[in-house]
């Protein structure tokens, strides 16, 4: 469920015959000007190509396999409702929350006539694509906690028919590479840096610095977040709440989406300050990065 929705691409092919072209370029590579890298945000492999035929998808996953466990570790008697809703804001006619609740606890498809009948083009509740809350979810290795720990109660267990997607024929055409893994837990801010450098950015003295009221606050695993007094105990109570879920880690690393230093930021600049810069007050904004190789 981890595994990154499209790496259909050209474009990771080309990126690892360009590696080994740097010791001996077979003749023609010389005419490759560009190479494009494509982020299908937000989705896992299984929520749209898990029917890919030959795929390994959805047909290889068991029912145990797919069973989701609450936040103690049992098996959940059913799946939550999806919290807040399936669809998101502003969507009509909307799939509740109440309609969502009760399912069995296992994949369906949001599609399904005789379900939702929801297409891939209507908007969905987000998900949570976070650092610490992924690896929570992860489990190990055991995928059985993504609806424990999310704020999306069930529609974490959803999928599609992708078949009727363009990238679908794209995939027919070229490859669809089925166990690609992203670089790094959580969503694109990082992902970027390990694609970039293989890197992870830091913020120096975080502790005594505007960021301070952002690192995480997490269990001597060093991987799960501490859990609020007042966090519901099972999934199947509300979504779970956390000491403080942060960007920084304990050891100042950035993990979690930060704003750029230079403009454009979606942080503006200081009061009087240089215009080509970030507020680097503002406790979102990452000091520049610096990497030596």
């Amino acid at each position: 469920m981890t595994r990154s929705l499209l790496s259909l691409c050209l474009a990771t092919t080309a990126l690892a015959s360009l590696s080994a072209a740097a010791h001996a370029a077979p003749p023609g590579y010389d005419k490759i000007d560009t190479v494009v890298v494509i982020y299908a945000e937000n989705r896992s492999f299984d929520n749209l190509y898990g029917g890919f035929p030959g795929a390994n998808g959805l047909a290889n996953v068991s029912p145990g396999q797919a069973r989701q466990l609450d936040r103690d570790g049992t098996p959940l008697s059913e799946l939550p409702p999806a919290w807040g809703g399936l669809t998101g804001k502003g969507v009509t006619p909307a799939v509740t929350e109440a309609q969502s609740a009760h399912l069995a606890n296992a994949t369906f498809a949001i599609d399904d006539p005789n379900g939702f009948n929801e297409g891939t083009n209507v908007v969905t509740h987000d998900l949570w694509h976070r650092f610490y809350q992924e690896q929570m979810q992860i489990d190990g290795g055991k995928n059985d906690k993504f609806v424990a720990w999310a704020d999306s109660g069930s529609l974490v267990m959803g999928h599609y028919d992708g078949s009727n997607l363009p990238m679908w024929a794209i995939a027919k055409k070229y490859v669809l590479a089925d166990n690609f893994f992203q670089g790094a837990f959580g969503g694109s801010f990082l992902n970027h840096f390990m694609l970039a450098c293989a890197c992870v950015p830091y913020y120096p003295n975080a502790d005594t610095s505007p960021v301070k009221g952002q690192i995480a606050v997490v269990e001597p695993d060093g991987v799960t977040l501490k859990p609020a007094d007042n966090s519901p105990a099972s999934a199947l109570g509300g979504v779970p709440k956390f000491a403080n879920d942060g960007a920084i880690t304990p050891d100042f690393y950035a993990v979690n989406t930060m704003q750029p230093p230079y403009q454009p930021s979606a942080n503006k600049p200081a009061e009087g300050g240089d215009k080509a810069l970030a507020d680097p007050a503002a406790p979102t904004t990452l000091p520049p990065q610096y990497e030596i190789t």
